[in-house]
């Protein structure tokens, strides 16, 4: 069986392909809550999981598995899926949404469990209860609300998730909340316009502070700092061999460092996220003429772009992945991994670089 930091490297060059699609949002909660029970098993493994992520790669073992193109089979932690509830979970997980103030009736018609929790759902996941395995001690809620069915208790914060859009020149109206509460606190997420395609704009707002603690927010694109416009200008422009570049949508948002600004041309089908403070690149989006025609070049293709768009300097840097993954993961240790997307697995031309600083 692969190690588990070995696992991780071959599913983040298998992401490749399918990396800037967009998930459907009821998957991403049920994904939150596994997540959830996923911090729960890790807390009862052996430390040497933790040792294995810090590691990094094992290049001997993920060459053999790129010889032989043997199908990998990862661990699963869940044990069973069905379509029928019981009716005391179905009752339990009722009263757990009451507790945070919900009256709204739910059907519960699905359960997923594994040897620590057990999951309640229904079948649209609008909403979602997790149990401590064998128990009806609540670990994890998760509800979605039209705008107009939220509790009166819960309009203030409403309104503080109307300010953070008005404050980005939008008059929204919010159409779909979702409140997620686990042992750690409760945040309502509030969203616009759910039914235009690809919007996903949204505020979280934390229910001990009524403070906005994650947010995705379109602005008009004048309204960004030049500054932030001219480092998202300066980073396209040698994947772009200099040619002019524009930017007609701008969104800001949170990410796990920092806000950031991302800047993107949908018709020319180009973008760059940008460090709101720091001003560092994160991601780009061009698709290039830039050619990487195996392994053994994506170091020396790509050096003096990555020098020139991120001031990395990636001598000593390691390759891993190939074409027939989409991509390659530039990786040293104690140092940013980089990831490159391929946009034609036939001409190898670079249309997507992604710093994790």
């Amino acid at each position: 069986m692969l190690s588990y930091d070995k696992q991780i490297i071959l599913e983040e060059l298998r992401d490749f392909p399918d990396q800037v699609q967009p998930r459907d949002q009821n998957e991403k909660i049920l994904e939150n809550i596994r997540e959830e029970r996923r911090k729960m098993l890790s807390q009862q493994r052996q430390r040497k999981y933790l040792v294995w992520v810090a590691n990094g790669f094992v290049t001997c073992a993920l060459l053999f598995v790129f010889i032989w193109m043997k199908p990998i089979v990862f661990p699963t932690e869940t044990t069973g899926s069905t379509s029928t509830v019981d009716q005391t979970y179905s009752t339990a997980a009722q009263k757990a949404i009451e507790a945070v103030g919900i009256t709204k009736k739910f059907n519960f018609e699905e359960t997923e469990q594994d040897a620590d929790t057990f999951i309640v759902r229904t079948k649209d996941r609008e909403a979602i209860v997790t149990f401590l395995a064998n128990t009806k001690d609540v670990r994890t809620v998760s509800v979605i609300l039209a705008g107009d069915e939220l509790p009166e208790m819960y309009q203030a914060y409403a309104n503080t998730a109307r300010a953070a859009f008005q404050d980005a020149k939008q008059e929204v109206r919010i159409e779909q909340a979702h409140l997620f509460q686990d042992l750690e606190g409760t945040t309502l997420s509030f969203y616009s316009d759910v039914s235009k395609p690809n919007n996903n704009q949204y505020v979280s707002v934390d229910l001990k502070t009524n403070k906005v603690t994650a947010f995705s927010i379109d602005h008009q694109p004048a309204d960004v700092d030049q500054k932030v416009v001219s480092l998202a200008q300066k980073s396209l422009m040698r994947l772009a061999n200099n040619k002019p570049i524009s930017f007609t949508e701008a969104r800001k948002s949170t990410d796990k460092k920092e806000e950031v600004w991302t800047l993107s041309n949908t018709k020319d089908k180009y973008s760059v996220k940008v460090g709101a403070i720091t001003g560092k690149i994160y991601y780009t989006r061009y698709v290039s003429e830039y050619k990487i025609k195996s392994i053994d070049e994506a170091i020396s293709v790509t050096k003096p772009l990555i020098q020139d768009m991120f001031g990395l300097d990636i001598s000593g840097y390691t390759a891993y992945g190939g074409r027939n993954w989409g991509g390659y993961v530039l990786k040293q240790q104690g140092k940013p991994e980089i990831s490159v997307n391929i946009e034609s697995l036939d001409i190898g031309n670079i249309s997507i670089l992604t710093v994790k600083w």
